[in-house]
């Protein structure tokens, strides 16, 4: 339904009367299209589409004067028609979900005895866009995210962490956390920027987690970066317009999974820095640094390449291998699992080893 049809939009020429109505404090349609320059036919029309919004009067069938309705008066009449349609609209949508969750039972994920799949791909910027926007709505505590500011469906999760939207209702906590070198990227610090204005807690990590966002620690959605992402150089926000016809996410609703996925954010959260820009003559502190460094040489003793690498730590791939390269050079390593033994025998010579055992991706 077209809700024109139960409160009639204003357009310049109503505007216009409506002024001239509050400012002579009412006119005949004789002196309206006479004072601007309007034919009378004209002016009648207009009247009597005021009189429609119930933003004018007139006591004789349009022929005497019009007097202006204060808007106040008329949010009070549309209120009550307004309301009854959206109960009904709302009413209509929890049916529609009631059935399609209904239905999303018969869809078993391949194992013995069926039942719903723990994971869902949503794939496409509409329907990733639409899941982000119906999960936002639906939250009414907190939103925690990872790499929420990149490319494909982390620019679209972007929006949701910027309240740039309205997607999230007032109240609901956002705690964001990024990579350390995000740092140094303007439209980053941009960003944040307005996170933080607007709220949210911004954090950065050297922990090589996914691009992620969850809901109310109910439902998460895994962020796949889409095509193109790897090339990308720089840990920068993008453009939440640039994305491709294969962003997808994977969204997760089982209980168990969900926890898991939480416990690893909330534990990279727990030994993360607060989120400080980085520029100009300004570095990132050295142990932050280290510690970028010390988790691309793990994924790489891993057997991770270096496309891999630079997108769990949400880098450039360019960025990426001259980090390699530097490591190399100041290890005399010959090898990247060379690298990798070379890099836990120092930490563990020097104390260090509990803290990499306890968090390996730090």
């Amino acid at each position: 339904m077209d809700i024109s049809q139960i409160v009639p939009l204003m357009g310049d020429e109503e505007l216009t009367a409506y002024r001239f109505l509050v400012m002579t404090g009412g006119a005949t349609p004789e002196r309206l299209s006479r004072s601007l320059g309007w034919g009378e036919g004209q002016a009648e029309r207009v009247l009597s589409a005021l009189g429609r919004m119930r933003l004018a009067r007139s006591q004789d069938e349009g022929r005497s004067d019009w007097t202006a309705v204060h808007p106040e008066a008329v949010k009070l009449q549309y209120a009550r028609p307004l309301s009854g349609v959206i109960d009904a609209w709302q009413a209509q949508l929890d049916e529609i979900r009631g059935q399609l969750d209904a239905l999303s039972g018969l869809c078993s994920d391949g194992t013995p005895g069926g039942g719903p799949s723990p994971v869902v791909t949503v794939e496409g910027v509409p329907a990733v866009r639409a899941a982000l926007e119906d999960c936002a709505a639906r939250s009414t505590r907190e939103v925690i995210a990872v790499q929420p500011l990149g490319r494909g469906a982390a620019g679209l999760a972007g929006d949701v962490v910027r309240r740039e939207a309205g997607q999230l209702r007032p109240g609901v906590g956002v705690q964001v956390l990024l990579p350390h070198l995000s740092r140094y990227d303007a439209e980053v610090r941009d960003c944040v920027d307005r996170i933080s204005a607007s709220g949210g807690e911004v954090r950065t990590t050297a922990a090589s987690l996914p691009a992620l966002i969850v809901f109310d620690r109910s439902v998460a959605l895994l962020l796949d970066p889409g095509d193109g992402a790897d090339s990308t150089d720089g840990g920068g926000a993008g453009d939440p317009g640039d994305v491709r016809d294969t962003t997808r996410a994977h969204m997760v609703k089982h209980g168990a999974l969900v926890e898991f996925i939480v416990h690893m954010v909330v534990s990279a959260w727990a030994t993360s820095a607060v989120f400080q820009p980085t520029g100009g003559s300004n570095r990132i502190p050295e142990c932050l640094t280290q510690e970028t460094k010390t988790a691309i040489v793990q994924l790489l003793a891993a057997g991770y390449k270096d496309e891999v690498v630079a997108r769990r730590l949400a880098i450039g791939v360019r960025t990426c291998r001259k980090y390699i390269a530097e490591m190399f050079g100041d290890l005399g390593a010959q090898s990247r699992f060379q690298a990798g033994w070379m890099v836990r025998d120092h930490m563990l010579g020097s104390g260090r080893g509990a803290a990499v055992e306890d968090h390996p991706a730090a």
